[in-house]
């Protein structure tokens, strides 16, 4: 585990009209092997936008839920898919966030 990946604390406002927005604060670094992997496809209205995706091997945590946001590189990235093959490290699948 050789790079670092920062996770992201959602914070949310309230607004005068009842609403609320959400935001995502920096948060907790952690060490992570990383692996790039294939992108996808995301078709949204007349868009067609290539998603990257990277799977991040960290050391196991039990906070972790599908949702949570991570930076890596840069980039903010959305986990999609927690896998493990023990109870020592977590495979997070995760794909980048368009803003």
């Amino acid at each position: 585990m050789n790079k670092k990946i920062e996770f992201l604390t959602p914070s949310r406002s309230d607004d005068e009209g009842g609403g609320a927005s959400l935001s995502w604060l920096p948060g907790p670094e952690l060490w992570a092997k990383i692996e790039r992997l294939t992108s996808t496809r995301d078709v949204t209205g007349d868009r067609n936008n290539r998603l990257r995706r990277i799977a991040a091997l960290v050391r196991f945590r039990a906070d972790i839920p599908l949702g949570q946001r991570v930076r890596f590189d840069g980039v903010e990235f959305e986990v999609v898919s927690i896998e493990s093959d023990d109870d020592r490290r977590l495979t997070l699948i995760c794909e980048e966030v368009l803003s």
